[in-house]
């Protein structure tokens, strides 16, 4: 992260416009993918943002400083996801994918890469893409996900095996 988020938190506390633009700056690309890779809708994606930061502002006083605020709004994110997913997965579009990679990549290899990771389950897809392409650590998606890191590994394993067997 450029920045650090826990200098902005008693200034968001307050209501700060500037701290909340800078916070939101720095989280959005994060957030954005964990909402994506579960409901895979931009328009129903953007709604939860919102949901998310609002969710965030409002409990922003129990977040304890620690230097990992993006853990704590990205598990927020993946909450409200979550929620969502269950309550409409019979309606969720899942054709419409469109990951945002951090380097450019071609459309063949992305093509393959959406190919492979329909091929797997979406918490492991979610995994996959919190390591690969947002380069988080286990550590931090055990965090995020409030699953044991064992457990991240392994399904990020499991999930990476499935894909080499179908590519």
């Amino acid at each position: 992260m450029g920045i650090q988020c826990d200098d902005y938190i008693d200034l968001l506390i307050q209501k700060d416009e500037r701290a909340f633009k800078i916070i939101y700056d720095e989280t959005k690309r994060s957030v954005y993918a964990i909402i994506r890779s579960i409901v895979r809708n931009e328009d129903i994606t953007e709604d939860l943002m919102q949901d998310t930061y609002i969710r965030a502002i409002e409990k922003i006083r129990t977040y304890k400083k620690n230097g990992k605020f993006q853990v704590w709004l990205n598990s927020i994110a993946h909450n409200i996801a979550m929620d969502y997913y269950r309550k409409n997965k019979k309606t969720i579009d899942f054709e419409e994918v469109d990951y945002q990679f951090k380097t450019e990549v071609n459309y063949e290899a992305k093509m393959l890469v959406e190919a492979l990771l329909k091929t797997i389950k979406p918490i492991e897809k979610q995994i996959v893409l919190l390591h690969i392409v947002d380069e988080y650590t286990f550590k931090e998606i055990a965090e995020m996900l409030d699953k044991p890191i064992g457990t991240v590994l392994w399904l990020y394993n499991k999930a990476i095996k499935q894909m080499r067997t179908e590519g």
